[in-house]
């Protein structure tokens, strides 16, 4: 196994997925960043933004409820070490023609804050990024397990 890196990116499915189900390989990288400790355990970096909140609290409130997507965002504060990012206010969707309209914010949020790596669940948005720029490592929850834990 290679050593894990120290700032990495997990796309919102990997938080749902990860609180929803115990035996994913999405809550065993949940678990290994921080996430359902008391306290940062200085592991990790994970990046995130307001971007990527808002996607975490809109789908969390519609596949559940508000307090559970509310204890996910709170989990990311206790537990975690954020790196927290601020998106440009005007983005120019033609300049990121390959990726998905929605997830140019994500892409973004990963780019600024410097993600060794991005894993997300989300295939056809690694392959883009991938495609795209080749400027982080990105890998499904599984590949990211077998690699670096």
């Amino acid at each position: 196994m290679s050593e894990a890196p120290r700032r990495i990116f997990l796309d919102t499915n990997v938080y749902l997925v990860g609180t929803a189900f115990p035996d994913s390989p999405e809550r065993k990288i949940l678990a290994w960043a921080g996430f359902f400790d008391e306290e940062p355990n200085g592991k990790v970096e994970v990046i995130v933004s307001e971007e990527l909140f808002d996607q975490l609290l809109r789908v969390a409130k519609r596949l559940q409820n508000k307090d559970w997507a509310g204890e996910i965002l709170g989990r990311i504060w206790q537990g975690m070490t954020p790196v927290y990012v601020l998106l440009p206010a005007e983005v120019k969707p033609e300049d990121y023609q390959t990726l998905p309209r929605e997830d140019i914010g994500i892409y973004l949020t990963a780019q600024i804050g410097q993600a060794q790596c991005f894993v997300s669940s989300n295939k056809e948005l690694i392959r883009s990024l991938v495609d795209q720029t080749g400027e982080f490592d990105c890998l499904t929850a599984e590949e990211f397990i077998q690699k670096y834990l």
